[in-house]
């Protein structure tokens, strides 16, 4: 796979974070930060993917009332009063 270089600035404290990360572990910046974006940015497809879904649901009238709800978190031996 090709690679494109980028810059980003950090401000110090950030940068010692992660330097702190990345000797910890034994690692390179540039790894830290590359596992740090990928895993961002398959979070935020995820939940953007999750919202359409959600949208959807809801302009189906596939809901459930907040009765529901507490009712099946009172099965779960919880306390929702």
């Amino acid at each position: 796979m090709q690679t494109t270089s980028i810059s980003a600035r950090f401000d110090d404290e950030m940068l010692a974070r992660l330097d702190e990360i990345a000797n910890g572990l034994g690692r390179s910046r540039t790894s830290i930060i590359k596992e740090a974006v990928a895993n961002y940015l398959d979070y935020d497809f995820w939940f953007r993917e999750q919202m359409v879904k959600g949208l959807a649901d809801l302009e189906a009238e596939h809901t459930v009332g907040h009765d529901q709800v507490k009712d099946s978190i009172r099965e779960m031996g919880y306390n929702v009063d």
